[in-house]
């Protein structure tokens, strides 16, 4: 099947895992400001990897538009935050806020952690990483986890999570689903 990673990526997170995964897949890859829609739908498997940012999916929007002509497609969202993927539950309601209910039968959802790369960015994503960080400190202290208590005594600080092995879960899911043989 014909396959193809899209991404947008602010601080690089998202170009790396995008980078990864068309590296283990063999396909195509491109940035999405790149690439035009018609491009896309000519592959059969697209996969779409973009950063968090108040809840949306950096860029995702573009693709949202289109998802009526997709349904013969095989869709990925990879949804890249600071948030640790075995949290489910934020990265679902992310993901429950960007898909229409139509069409959650065909945007398969996977979280990937990105950095926290704090001292490269814009003034605005600051500010907003100042709201989890309030929340945070409202939280008893015997009752913060040990992520939480990382988050805040890091705060500020730039915090490196991209790793490799996230993307198991997305290549392994290509493969299976689209017949493609592991070669070893």
């Amino acid at each position: 099947m014909k396959t193809i990673v899209v991404y947008k990526s602010k601080y690089g997170s998202s170009k790396q895992y995008a980078l990864w995964i068309a590296e283990e897949l063999k396909c195509t890859v491109e940035k999405a400001e790149n690439i035009n829609i018609q491009e896309i739908l000519s592959y059969d498997v697209i996969i779409y990897v973009g950063g968090l940012y108040a809840g949306g999916v950096n860029g995702f929007k573009q693709i949202r538009k289109h998802l009526s002509s997709m349904q013969d497609k095989k869709l990925l969202l990879c949804m890249v935050g600071a948030t640790n993927p075995s949290e489910k539950g934020k990265y679902h309601q992310v993901y429950l806020n960007n898909v229409p209910e139509q069409y959650q039968d065909i945007v398969k959802p996977f979280s990937l952690r990105g950095d926290q790369l704090m001292t490269k960015m814009s003034g605005i994503h600051r500010l907003m990483m100042k709201f989890p960080k309030a929340e945070l400190e409202k939280i008893p202290e015997n009752e913060r986890t040990a992520e939480d208590i990382d988050f805040l005594e890091h705060f500020g600080e730039d915090k490196h999570f991209v790793e490799r092995d996230y993307i198991t879960s997305v290549v392994e899911y290509v493969k299976n689903e689209s017949g493609i043989q592991n070669e070893y």
